[in-house]
């Protein structure tokens, strides 16, 4: 008899997971194999307060594969935890072993039935993107997610994603027609309804689903009553080895219910077959406020009577962050005097008709006024982009409560409760008392007509004391919705709250699921520690205490670094940067890759292990090489600002990138191209009185020097020389004088973009301004610094940008407007210097053009146009293309708007021989469609965007304000 003494020893998780990546490369497996840190590290974080650093990351291109990866992990006992989009907030995804990333290669549909609206799909597709797709046949996704752009269906299936409008179309798993599935042992089938009579045949057969049937058949009866009198019936229901609903009323098996929610525990989800819903005809929204957020839900049960698609709220905290939200501009007319209230409550409706849409509009009207809570006002509306702006700024409260400038921000651990709505004014009035009493603000913001609050309590995460208060917290809470016959997991799933679980089913139907696990799961190597274990399992249960906080580590950083790059810890990892869609400008470089290393949510993960490795050993090798890691992610920052405006932490990679580059070519060589643009903009300066010649070398020398590609041709007149021609006065920035009253002039700012390269742009708009019957006045070309900032020359770029600081005030002193015509030029301005923080004030060329434009004439032209925004203002401004269109409608024209992302130039970014391809890539996915639709005329806005489309679609489309002038004196 063998004893202890001479077991074999279990290999290290190290060493088996070596084993294992050993095994993947011998069979040559179709995949992405990563074990570098800096792909750990990335994925070592969702949208949740923890941080577990995997061992590998494994990024499978097939279903054929996911199957290899689990047969090799089996055989070397190494575990594997699926991952979709990476915003679960709950740490559901989060590994110390092997991480399976299906949102990368996993994202195919497959088809789409548009009789009958059956759609299969791998399961890394997007919910946005499969919509995308669906909607044009008339169908869609029922369940709608806040995070639609980059939640995955692999993702919604295994958490039992709803959201809004559950109340209609219910919870993912209603949507489950069936499932391909990867037992741990590698093993393939599909999970579906099973009726009564095929239950034996299923479970003779064997296998892993053979053992789970078996025990489902013969064990689930005997528990029906236990299983009634703890499930609690209501819209958020308990889900995850749903005992309740897998029990079909035939006494046939619902094994798709079973699997939804069970968080990749039971098994790999492998394609995925939904019954898609029908995209309502027709859709409003009312917009209901009241004093705070008590009265409106106390005014829900009412509002119910008028049967609305879904009531949301929001309270007064996620409106005056809504404030600094990009999408309030959009939000603010539509919600005039209501943008103060306490509480709103969105009531959405649909209908056949606009007609019914009224009707049922004026149903919601007619129940708050006869509701015994009194109403601030009703807001009706059937306007798709205001409807649009309100669901967006509901979609974005999550991150807002994550915003804000002090060290405490809305953290997510007890954000998805949910009780019977009868229930709801009551919890929340006892859930704000529990929150009050530990002196914490918060934020609230959910689901009011399924009784499901979302709640971010305000913490320090980086605070001993603030962590402290996790626990304490997050049992009163567990225990608040027990006493109210809810659940502390109503939506976002369980996560490391699965340690809640036994104590809301009771130890039989716990020890029940158990057995379940060990059917599917025997060697426990299916996101272990997580809801349930395998009998026999070593390990126990994930705490929510005692699971790493992401905090804890970040604590390390030194203050001041705390402060250079404090958007890189406040990142909360929302993953809104994991936009699917290519028609949104965040963020070009991941968009192109489908790499989340090469991200802004990516970089800061990164940054912050960068800093931490210096805290522990300024000098030593994991530092050198987290900042090697770094610098590599951050090569491929385009540095167009989109993350500044559109992340709701503002996370501003560009200006860290800045920062980094800055502190690290302190120690070590900069390459011999940072040089030269060191000094680029002050010799274009020079050269561009050289055109000739200087275009000539510009040919030549800069690919020898500094493999720079395809650079745009100097101007063959300088610009000086050309405003004048087109009836500008040339006046001195250091020395202004006006040549006319201040109220009758207009200065043009040239910069070095376009007063160096493309002057068309500058001298329509001296002639249309002038047309107005203002005198125009132009600077010579004005040096910004924008690449010295780019590439980390702060030094250089403050004397360069104090210097131009100096003569935007001279000029702004003359009362005349200051005018800027490019984009990327504007926004730096607006948001880098800032401009309004020195008492300076500029305008954009279509905000002076707007404000003028009764002074234009109307065109006789005819010619239908199609504006493609610059990125960085569409992200930051987004109303600017408004103000074009009624510019264009005054005189006679159209002008319709056309959302792309980035066209991939970015300044230099395009035009370095290394992001050439990448750069073509991010054209290809929003900008080559519409630049080369022969049907229609296309004008773009930004210097850069122009050149990519002269580059690569053989083309030189016009600044709008050209086109303006060729129709108004064509």
């Amino acid at each position: 008899m063998q004893g202890p003494m001479n077991a074999p020893l279990r290999p290290s998780p190290e060493t088996a997971t070596a084993a294992f990546v050993a095994g993947l490369n011998a069979v040559g497996w179709n995949g992405t194999i990563r074990t570098d840190r800096a792909a750990r590290v990335v994925l070592s974080t969702d949208n949740s307060i923890y941080q577990r650093l995997p061992q590998a990351v494994i990024e499978p291109r097939d279903i054929a594969a996911m199957a290899v990866a689990m047969t090799l992990a089996a055989k070397h006992g190494v575990a594997i935890t699926a991952r979709g989009g990476g915003t679960g907030t709950n740490g559901q995804s989060l590994t110390d072993a092997v991480v399976m990333d299906c949102s990368r290669h996993l994202n195919r549909i497959i088809e789409i039935d548009a009789e009958t609206g059956v759609a299969v799909i791998e399961p890394g597709v997007v919910l946005d993107q499969l919509n995308a797709v669906a909607r044009p046949l008339g169908w869609m996704c029922g369940p709608t997610v806040s995070t639609a752009t980059r939640a995955t269906l692999g993702g919604m299936v295994s958490t039992d994603a709803s959201g809004k409008g559950s109340r209609r179309f219910g919870r993912t798993s209603d949507h489950l027609e069936c499932a391909e599935v990867i037992w741990s042992d590698g093993s393939r089938d599909t999970l579906r309804d099973l009726r009564p009579d095929e239950l034996d045949a299923v479970a003779n057969k064997g296998g892993t689903l053979g053992r789970l049937i078996t025990l489902l058949r013969d064990d689930l009866p005997a528990h029906s009553d236990e299983i009634d009198r703890v499930f609690p019936a209501m819209n958020r229901g308990l889900t995850g080895f749903n005992l309740k609903q897998v029990q079909r009323a035939d006494g046939g098996l619902a094994l798709t219910r079973l699997l939804a929610g069970s968080e990749g525990t039971l098994a790999l989800i492998g394609r995925i077959t939904l019954r898609l819903s029908r995209v309502p005809l027709h859709k409003g929204a009312a917009v209901i406020g009241y004093s705070d957020c008590d009265a409106a839900l106390r005014a829900v049960p009412d509002l119910l009577v008028a049967d609305p698609d879904a009531i949301e709220f929001l309270d007064d905290k996620v409106l005056r962050l809504g404030r600094g939200a990009a999408v309030w501009e959009a939000v603010a007319p539509i919600l005039g005097d209501l943008a103060n209230a306490g509480g709103l409550l969105f009531a959405e409706v649909s209908g056949e008709t606009p007609e019914d849409v009224t009707t049922a509009l004026d149903a919601v009207a007619a129940a708050a006024r006869a509701s015994r809570i009194t109403a601030l006002g009703v807001l009706p509306t059937q306007d798709s982009a205001g409807m649009a702006a309100l669901a967006t700024l509901r979609s974005e409260a999550v991150g807002l409560l994550a915003s804000g400038d002090g060290p405490r921000r809305g953290v997510p651990f007890v954000e998805d409760a949910a009780v019977p709505p009868e229930h709801l004014v009551e919890f929340v009035r006892e859930f704000s008392a529990l929150l009050d009493a530990q002196g914490l603000e918060y934020g609230m913001f959910g689901h009011a007509d399924v009784g499901c609050v979302h709640v971010r309590p305000m913490l320090d995460m980086l605070s001993d004391a603030d962590r402290a208060r996790i626990r304490p917290i997050s049992d009163a809470v567990a225990a608040l919705t027990q006493r109210h016959g809810g659940l502390i997991w109503g939506e976002h799933g369980k996560g490391v709250r699965g340690e809640y679980l036994e104590g809301r089913v009771g130890p039989v139907l716990f020890s029940l699921m158990g057995r379940i696990k060990t059917a599917c799961d025997p060697a426990n190597l299916l996101n272990p520690g997580k809801l349930v274990q395998a009998d026999g399992a070593t390990g126990p249960l994930l705490k929510i205490d005692t699971t790493p906080f992401r905090g804890e580590a970040d604590a390390k950083i030194p203050a001041d670094a705390r402060r250079d790059f404090a958007p890189a810890i406040a990142c909360n990892g929302n993953g809104a940067c994991f936009d699917w869609s290519p028609a949104r400008t965040m963020c070009p470089s991941f968009k192109a890759t489908g790499d989340r290393l090469q991200s802004p949510k990516g970089r800061a993960a990164l940054i912050r292990d960068w800093q931490r490795h210096l805290a522990d050993d300024p000098g030593g090798a994991p530092a050198r090489a987290a900042a090697d890691a770094l610098a590599t992610t951050l090569d491929t920052c385009l540095s167009c600002k989109s993350c500044t405006s559109l992340c709701p932490i503002r996370v501003d990679i560009p200006e860290m990138k800045a920062q980094f580059l800055h502190r690290h070519h302190a120690t070590t060589h900069r390459p011999r191209r940072d040089h030269l643009v060191r000094w680029m903009e002050r010799l274009t300066l020079l050269a561009r009185h050289l055109p000739r010649l200087s275009n000539l070398a510009m040919s030549v020398m800069p690919w020898r020097i500094a493999a720079l590609c395809d650079l745009p041709s100097l101007t063959p007149i300088p610009a000086e020389r050309a405003l004048r021609q087109a009836g500008a006065v040339i006046i001195a920035p250091d020395r202004p004088r006006l040549s006319a009253p201040a109220g009758q002039s207009a200065i043009l700012i040239t910069d070095s973009f376009l007063g160096v390269f493309d002057t068309g742009p500058l001298l329509a708009a001296a002639r249309i301004i002038a047309m107005m019957g203002v005198t125009v006045h132009a600077t010579p070309p004005i040096a910004m610094g924008k690449a010295l900032q780019v590439r980390g020359f702060l030094d250089a770029f403050h004397r360069v940008r104090d210097t131009a600081l100096l003569q935007l005030k001279a000029l702004a002193a003359t009362g005349a407007p200051l005018v800027v015509v490019e984009p990327a030029v504007l926004m730096a301005l607006r948001q880098e210097w800032p401009l309004a923080d020195h008492g300076v004030e500029i305008l954009s060329l279509e905000q002076f053009l707007h404000g003028r434009r009764g002074d234009l004439p109307a065109s006789r032209a005819t010619a239908a146009l199609t504006l493609l925004p610059h990125c960085t203002q569409a992200s930051g401004d987004p109303g600017h293309t408004r103000l074009w269109q009624e510019i264009f409608a005054h005189c006679g024209l159209k002008l319709t708007v056309e959302s792309v992302g980035c066209c991939g130039m970015a300044g230099l970014f395009g035009h370095e021989a290394e992001h050439k391809d990448m750069s073509r890539d991010i054209f290809d996915l929003s900008w080559r469609g519409p630049v080369t639709d022969k049907d229609r005329t296309v004008v773009a806005t930004g210097f850069s965007c122009r050149c990519q489309t002269a580059r690569f679609a053989g083309h030189r489309p016009d600044h709008p304000v050209e086109a303006l002038a060729k129709a108004l004196t064509g």
